[in-house]
């Protein structure tokens, strides 16, 4: 009896002795004891970072200090109108004289169309320009236009249409305007705005580029112009 106990102590202490298998549960349960932490990577070796979240509300929200500048924009002119200003809306014309011109044109009425004539030939088409003041202006929405004013006959008495119109001009200098025809009057009615309305932004861009801008197509320099040609029945 005495030997089969010593024989059972003998099998114990070499289990007991023998090494532990790395995925054995004991040690599992170790891992799990210790929070299942990973050994940190061996030095000099980097983890790939997570990329950023695009729709991160923290990188996408508006920053006030930066927003202006990055979402601004300016407006470029390409085309300028001529003509006179539409009777619902409220107009500047530019204060300073560099940005008005008394000159002459040619109105195509049927296509309502201006045409700016070189000062060569106004001795030859006296039945045909029209002298007119044009100033620079710009409406309520920011959009600049050239408009014309008939000037008076200097051979004739001046018309109240005429001398009506160049007066809202003038006006329209110092205020807000409005520019409507009165057919019983026989004259403009100009209207002033009475509200604290603000300044308008002005072209960057000198007269000249403004009147190549609005004529860049029809200005009339020769007597063999189509325009002229068409006016003459030679085309």
């Amino acid at each position: 009896m005495s030997e089969y106990n010593n024989k059972r102590r003998s099998v114990r202490k070499n289990v007991n002795k023998q090494p532990k298998d790395e995925t054995s549960p004991e040690l599992f349960r170790n891992d799990q004891d210790n929070g299942g932490s990973e050994d940190p990577p061996p030095a000099g070796v980097t983890t790939p970072a997570t990329p950023p979240d695009p729709f991160d509300p923290a990188a996408l929200r508006i920053n006030p200090n930066t927003a202006a500048g990055a979402i601004g924009v300016k407006r470029k002119l390409v085309v300028l109108k001529v003509g006179k200003p539409d009777k619902m809306e409220y107009c500047r014309v530019h204060p300073d004289e560099a940005y008005r011109i008394d000159t002459a044109i040619v109105e195509d009425k049927t296509n309502r169309e201006s045409y700016l004539v070189a000062p060569v030939l106004w001795p030859e088409l006296p039945d045909f320009i029209t002298l007119v003041r044009l100033c620079v202006a710009v409406n309520r929405h920011g959009t600049a236009f050239l408009w014309p004013a008939k000037l008076p006959d200097p051979n004739g008495r001046p018309m109240d249409w005429h001398t009506s119109m160049l007066g809202a001009q003038e006006l329209a200098t110092k205020s807000w305007v409005r520019v409507q025809a009165d057919m019983s009057a026989g004259s403009y009615a100009v209207f002033e705005a009475t509200g604290n309305l603000p300044d308008p932004e002005w072209p960057e861009l000198s007269m000249g580029e403004l009147l190549k801008l609005a004529f860049k197509t029809r200005f009339i320099d020769s007597i063999n112009h189509p325009f002229l040609q068409e006016l003459f029945g030679a085309a």
